[in-house]
C-alpha cells in the first residue's frame, strides 16, 4: 500500500526529541560494516518485487549506503526527509512499536553500510559504485550510456540503513530511485518478517517523486 504524505502527523513531540538524540547530532558514533544476511534479504526484496518487477529490467543499487548528511541552509531535519516524523505505518505494528523502530533507523542513519554483496546470486540486481551513477542533473544521453554498460539497468537505487524493532520482525528502511533526467521517487517502507522469517512489504509512504516540468504531482 502506497501512501501519500498527511498534512498533519501524530506524535510529532515525540519524534521531535527523538530526532534531536540522532545521530545528525549527537548520536553514536557511524559504524563502518558490510551488511548482514537480514539486510540483504530486505534490500533485494525492495530491489526485485518494486523495481525489477514493474519495470522488467534490471536495475542498479548503491553499494554504500546513503549519506544521511545535508549541508542547505534550509535543510530539513533527518527524520522529516526519511519519513520518520510519525508513527505512519502503525497498522503494521502499534505507535510505540513504530516509533521505536523509527527511532533505531535514526540512530543507524550515519552508518556506513556496503552493500556490495547484494548482486550475488541475482542477475536482475547490480551493485555499482557511486562513480557510477549519473551525476546530478544528467542528461537522456548520459542516462543511455548508463543503461548501455550496467545491463539495460532501469534506474539506480540508493538505501539508508536499517532500523529494527526490538523483536527483530519489523524493519522500516529510505530509499532512492532515480530513472533519468526527471524520473524517480523518494519512499520509506515498513517490512515484516513472516513465521518463515521471509521479509514482505508491509506498507510504504511516498515523500517526494521527481517528474518534468508542468506535470502533476501524483503524491
Amino acid at each position: 500500500m502506497l501512501r501519500s504524505r498527511r498534512a498533519s502527523l501524530l506524535f510529532v513531540a515525540i519524534a521531535i526529541t527523538a530526532c534531536r538524540h540522532g545521530p545528525a547530532n549527537v548520536g553514536p558514533v557511524p559504524q563502518r560494516r558490510v551488511a548482514n544476511a537480514d539486510e540483504l534479504a530486505i534490500y533485494r526484496t525492495l530491489a526485485e518485487s518494486t523495481y525489477v518487477r514493474s519495470t522488467g529490467r534490471p536495475v542498479a543499487v548503491l553499494s554504500m549506503s546513503l549519506d544521511s548528511s545535508c549541508g542547505a541552509a534550509d535543510c530539513a531535519p533527518l527524520a522529516t526527509r526519511w519519513g520518520l516524523e510519525s508513527p505512519w505505518w502503525a497498522s503494521v505494528a502499534d505507535s510505540q512499536r513504530a516509533l521505536a523502530t523509527n527511532a533505531a533507523l535514526l540512530r543507524r542513519a550515519a552508518d556506513t553500510v556496503d552493500l556490495r554483496a547484494i548482486g550475488e546470486g541475482h542477475e536482475e540486481i547490480i551493485a555499482i559504485a557511486q562513480r557510477d551513477v549519473p551525476p546530478p542533473a544528467s542528461d537522456a544521453r548520459f542516462w543511455g550510456e548508463f543503461q548501455y554498460y550496467h545491463k539495460g539497468a532501469a534506474g539506480v537505487l540508493r538505501f539508508s540503513p536499517i532500523g529494527f524493532s526490538a523483536t527483530g520482525k519489523e524493519a522500516i528502511v529510505f530509499m532512492d530511485w532515480e530513472c533519468g533526467p526527471a524520473c524517480g521517487h523518494t519512499l520509506v517502507t515498513a517490512l515484516r518478517a513472516d513465521s518463515t522469517s521471509t521479509w514482505r512489504i508491509a506498507d510504504m509512504l511516498l515523500l517526494s517523486s521527481r517528474q518534468p516540468s508542468g506535470m502533476p504531482r501524483n503524491e
